[in-house]
């Protein structure tokens, strides 16, 4: 079964497709050199991007200002290559991708606006020609100030026919790549957009459900994919934190404490399967920011710690929609001798504790 794409893979897709064809206007315009030295210095940083994707997209998610940060950079270059008719427009779409997939259709509109905002303040301050090679006045207005938003708002829903779309044309290309659409409790407009009224009709509310419910699928395909060592949980386990995070985007931190030990090969798929449910459950109940994933090694006994940050269990406790898989490995893990408990977890959240002893310990 070949994965669709990640998140991260559109996010520097974009950026080198966005190059190119600045590359491809540059040539078509006859532009001079210096275009091309910004052109490169473009290529450079989206060098940087390619290689440290992930944790430049975990501290913009923690930071969002570093999202602005990109747009102003964008909408500079915008203005200081002719703003009216300037390659660069598509390179300052680009951009929008990241807060796109952050705040959905929200969070791209108002980065897009913002991007707009940006090139005219630009334009004013720095008292940049108003004259333009379109042939009507109202599409340069379009083009610069209707344009990027629009863009943004279409962001969200051509990203997942693209998903689809792409792994099917060269399925070779695409091996250990992982769904999109992530799963954020905070907008990254919140101030501007976290209070607003949300009249949801029947059929958008539908809508939602059903793409929550794809989402957890597509992240569910994604951790019960093979894996090149099955036998090693500590091998094990970092590689799902690392699908976990790569699909949803929230910021995942694996810890491993004390010295491995061999671990009998009847709890390797009792832990494995612990703790795809547990992200399971906290890519789709918890909206949390944060979680953390936790290996201890003790003389004795192995523990796994699953924690996050989101909204903590209702008053019901274990007994909610959703933990239904960990009640039922509860009893599974009881049978081999362990433990497993879910709890809230302090300050904020719900922790998943599985220890199973070193040995075999079937009850009988």
């Amino acid at each position: 079964m070949q994965l669709p794409l990640s998140n991260h893979a559109f996010i520097i897709m974009s950026r080198w497709v966005a190059l190119a064809c600045t590359a491809a206007l540059l040539f078509w315009q006859q532009r001079t050199v210096e275009l091309w030295g910004v052109w490169l210095i473009l290529v450079l940083l989206t060098t940087a991007l390619t290689i440290a994707i992930q944790p430049l997209v975990r501290g913009a998610v923690r930071q969002p200002w570093l999202m602005g940060v990109d747009l102003f950079v964008a909408a500079a270059v915008v203005v200081g290559s002719d703003p009216w008719n300037s390659p660069f427009l598509c390179y300052a779409c680009a951009v929008l991708v990241l807060p796109a997939l952050v705040s959905g259709w929200r969070g791209g509109a108002m980065a897009g606006l913002l991007c707009s905002a940006l090139i005219l303040a630009l334009m004013f301050s720095l008292d940049v020609s108003f004259e333009s090679n379109l042939p009507h006045k109202w599409l340069r207005w379009v083009v610069i100030v209707i344009g990027p938003a629009t863009i943004g708002i279409l962001i969200p829903a051509i990203l997942p026919r693209l998903r689809v779309v792409l792994p099917r044309l060269n399925p070779a290309t695409w091996p250990t790549l992982i769904p999109i659409k992530p799963i954020f409790r905070n907008e990254w407009w919140s101030p501007l957009t976290g209070n607003l009224p949300r009249r949801l009709s029947r059929k958008s509310a539908h809508a939602t459900a059903t793409n929550i419910t794809e989402r957890t699928e597509a992240l569910r395909v994604a951790l019960y994919q093979p894996l090149t060592n099955s036998d090693d949980i500590a091998t094990i386990i970092p590689e799902l934190v690392n699908r976990f995070e790569r699909h949803t985007l929230i910021s995942t931190r694996f810890a491993m404490l004390g010295r491995p030990q061999e671990l009998p090969e009847l709890y390797v798929p009792l832990l494995r399967r612990v703790v795809i449910e547990a992200l399971l459950n906290i890519a789709q109940h918890t909206n949390a920011n944060e979680v953390v994933v936790m290996l201890r090694y003790d003389p004795r006994t192995l523990t796994v710690l699953i924690h996050d940050d989101g909204q903590g269990l209702p008053a019901t406790g274990i007994y909610r929609a959703g933990l239904h898989s960990l009640q039922a490995l509860m009893y599974r893990t009881s049978e081999l001798g362990g433990r497993l408990e879910v709890f809230n977890h302090t300050p904020a959240g719900v922790a998943v504790r599985l220890g199973v002893p070193l040995a075999v310990q079937v009850m009988l």
